[in-house]
């Protein structure tokens, strides 16, 4: 977690604690706990600390403004505290996907204060209503798309740096299936150029290794020496062996990309927004789509779960659409 960030939330927590009546105390302990786990054993990316973080401290708000500062609540109150939290926040016009983030932080941070005995293992009722999503297919980028986008890159920046730059990041994202959290960590040494391997450091310090494509190799050698004139600056700071810098010489960030991705689908007009993990996405679907097992896609994607693979398991309508018409005996039309 970054420093200044997480100063802040440790501040945002200690104001809160202050404030809280004496009975919350092992609440705001076994949150303390509860994030440390988090953070150190779990080692969950800055992004779902950072929700975590905001959902229990809410949560214990919450609390301190619903029950009596002085007294206490009754065992029946802490039973039916999960249900009434969540149906307060079922008051708001909050998106189907928060208020289930909300509901699984608040049954993993309760299920995790009664196992460290912060309280009796019965006092909090964890089979309270979890919003259900609706499970969506994950769009994908055809080659074609990925082809144009790239002729597409010349026409935003002027800087030849930046411009194959941009490209390398599109191209690696597409053939690789990285993650860009994972993307913005890569340094020099991560790339085998002669095995066409990335060497990548992945959710909970997880090291595996993905591929990329030839093409990807043949650019990126192209490109080192334009980034040598850059790495000049980086010199300066802890960035000089990162793989892709800014023109300032340091590390590129998950902002910038998303941000390079953002501009880029609007220049080409692409219909929906353009964001790094519809690349990741995109890769799936072609290798399942070209026969690729279900278990190597999960290796290649880093996925510890085969649950988090098996959505890429649709196939393109084209696809769908072969197989019915060379299959089906009444599928075409008689003569």
């Amino acid at each position: 977690m970054a420093k200044k960030e997480a100063v802040k939330n440790t501040n945002d927590a200690q104001q809160v604690y202050k404030k809280a009546p004496q009975w919350l105390d092992p609440m705001c302990r076994a949150r303390d706990e509860f994030m440390s786990y988090l953070d150190v054993q779990r080692q969950l990316s800055l992004h779902t600390l950072r929700a975590y973080e905001n959902d229990t401290l809410d949560f214990i708000v919450w609390i301190a403004e619903t029950y009596h500062p002085e007294k206490s609540p009754s065992k029946a109150d802490l039973r039916d505290i999960t249900s009434k939290y969540m149906a307060f926040m079922a008051r708001f016009d909050l998106a189907r996907s928060t208020l289930a983030r909300k509901s699984s932080c608040l049954r993993s941070f309760l299920k995790f204060a009664m196992k460290e005995e912060f309280y009796d293992l019965s006092t909090f009722n964890l089979r309270f209503h979890q919003p259900r999503l609706p499970q969506k297919l994950p769009e994908f980028l055809s080659k074609e798309d990925v082809d144009d986008l790239l002729n597409v890159i010349p026409q935003m920046d002027t800087d030849p740096y930046i411009v194959k730059r941009n490209k390398l990041i599109l191209q690696l994202l597409f053939s690789s299936g990285i993650r860009v959290s994972e993307l913005v960590t890569l340094e020099l040494r991560s790339i085998d150029a002669e095995e066409a391997e990335v060497r990548v450091l992945g959710k909970g310090n997880r090291e595996r290794i993905a591929f990329c494509s030839r093409e990807f190799i043949e650019q990126l050698q192209a490109w080192m020496p334009l980034r040598k004139q850059i790495s000049v600056n980086a010199k300066k700071t802890a960035n000089a062996s990162a793989l892709f810098l800014n023109t300032r010489g340091q590390r590129i960030t998950t902002r910038s990309v998303h941000r390079i991705l953002a501009n880029l689908g609007q220049k080409a007009e692409y219909e929906k927004p353009l964001h790094p993990h519809l690349l990741r996405h995109s890769f799936a679907t072609h290798l399942l789509n070209n026969g690729v097992e279900l278990r190597v896609v999960q290796e290649l994607l880093g996925h510890v779960s085969i649950r988090s693979t098996q959505i890429y398991t649709h196939v393109s309508t084209d696809k769908l659409r072969h197989a019915y018409l060379s299959a089906h005996p009444r599928a075409q039309a008689t003569k």
